[in-house]
């Protein structure tokens, strides 16, 4: 083992928090670890059958309900939201 004055530890300690610190800041600012998630947009639908409500990303007319597989279809008064 080594020999270390306790000033020298305490400012070394001190010097690599800052780096540490200052190479995270540099990271998130840059957006390498975390990409900005973009959501596409997505229909939120209501089943006929059994009320269960749900998203479907597919975008089409006719969407299967997930938990009772019945099939449901837009009514006119959303497809003219959507428009």
């Amino acid at each position: 083992m080594f020999r270390m004055d306790v000033s020298t530890a305490v400012c070394l300690y001190v010097m690599s928090s800052l780096l540490a610190i200052f190479v995270g800041w540099i990271l998130f600012e840059k957006k390498v670890i975390f990409p900005k998630f973009i959501r596409e947009k997505a229909d939120v639908w209501e089943c006929s059958i059994c009320a269960y409500i749900y998203v479907d990303s597919t975008h089409h007319e006719i969407s299967q309900c997930p938990q009772c597989k019945s099939y449901n279809k837009k009514s006119p008064e959303e497809r003219l939201l959507e428009s």
